[in-house]
């Protein structure tokens, strides 16, 4: 069985002179714009956490709130300072593993799968170098009520850069994909798609 590691949280020293907590890394509190954020998991290229402060005209976030930012495979600290731009929120009801295993090939599928939308009872070939990136698309596909076959006559939706970058451009444009990779999984669409092996969070990813 695949597994996913959680980023280790050790407790952290009590200053002598506040009796507050202290971080070990040193991080201070963020500034305009940006968030405080404590990662538990580490997947496929994504990382998932809490918001641990939030610094002023942080629209939208709050301390204790999940969220999941992309994962550029630096080790991780007890502790990360990101611009809330680079962050999404994540729901409540959607598990860590389920956000490192899914998201980030969902984004992918959701993305190439705006640029050749499809019907129900469409006949649809799905062609990705990345196994995982295919096997999400066609499940994408066949929950819209199309057909995934291997004939050349059939629809073709291509994962190439392109698409990619037409889907997943700006900020805003990322944000309503995750949502919507989100909804997907909660609506079981992904639920025969094996979850990803998740890596050590100090190793790069």
């Amino acid at each position: 069985m695949n597994t996913i590691e959680a980023v280790p949280n050790t407790p952290s020293p009590m200053s002598a002179h506040t009796g507050r907590a202290r971080t070990r890394s040193g991080i201070p509190r963020p500034s305009t714009g940006r968030l405080r954020l404590r990662p538990t998991r580490r997947g496929r290229g994504f990382v998932v956490g809490v918001v641990d402060a939030a610094g002023p005209d942080t629209n939208g976030f709050a301390p204790r709130d999940r969220v999941a930012w992309r994962d550029r495979g630096q080790e991780l600290g007890e502790l990360v300072l990101l611009d809330q731009t680079d962050v999404l929120g994540v729901p409540d009801w959607i598990s860590d593993e389920q956000v490192v295993s899914y998201l980030a090939p969902g984004l992918i599928a959701r993305a190439l799968l705006r640029t050749r939308p499809v019907v129900r009872g469409a006949e649809v070939r799905v062609e990705s170098t990345d196994s995982v990136v295919a096997e999400m698309t066609a499940a994408w596909v066949r929950s819209l009520g199309a057909r995934v076959v291997e004939a050349e006559q059939a629809i073709a939706i291509r994962d190439e850069p392109q698409a990619r970058r037409i889907g997943l451009g700006s900020h805003g444009r990322l944000a309503q994909a995750a949502v919507e990779v989100f909804q997907a999984i909660r609506a079981g669409v992904f639920d025969d798609v094996e979850t990803i092996e998740g890596r050590r969070p100090n190793l790069a990813a």
